[in-house]
């Protein structure tokens, strides 16, 4: 009877052994997923912010763009009115090119006096372009933006 006890709780040692193994084996096996799980929350967490970058990115580029087309459709009307003031006769009233794109993307002070002495360099009066009214209108914008710049 003891020899059979001795079997029994060898027996019972043993299941208690394969238990502990297996369920060594399942805490593994869960640790494992886990660590995978929060590899993939991690991928999908630099997958957002990734997308973030970009999507900001081509907010600002397209703002850009948005800018860069009223720029451009600004030069184009005052090229239209520069054009148009050279096809017209000379001394008539219509031919005064307005001033709003005379500074078009100047932003510091010196870069605006610079730009002032170019413009009254070619549309002096006394010049083959010249034009009084046009120089007025130079004189016009170029204060109002210097008054800005101080």
């Amino acid at each position: 009877m003891a020899k059979d006890l001795t079997c029994q709780s060898n027996i019972d040692m043993q299941a208690l052994e394969d238990r502990h193994k297996e369920l060594e084996k399942a805490w593994n096996d869960l640790l494992k997923e886990k660590r995978e799980f929060e590899a993939r929350i991690h991928c999908l967490e630099q997958q957002e912010k990734q997308f973030e970058l970009k999507w900001e990115l081509l907010i600002q580029e397209t703002q850009k763009l948005a800018d860069d087309k009223k720029q451009f459709e600004r030069k184009k009307k005052f090229y239209e009115q520069v054009q148009s003031s050279y096809m017209e006769p000379y001394g008539m009233e219509d031919n005064i090119v307005h001033g709003e794109m005379f500074f078009s993307g100047v932003s510091t002070q010196t870069a605006l006096k610079k730009r002032y002495k170019d413009l009254i360099k070619i549309y002096h009066p006394d010049g083959e372009s010249g034009d009084t009214a046009t120089v007025a209108e130079i004189n016009r914008e170029y204060e109002d933006l210097k008054a800005s710049f101080i």
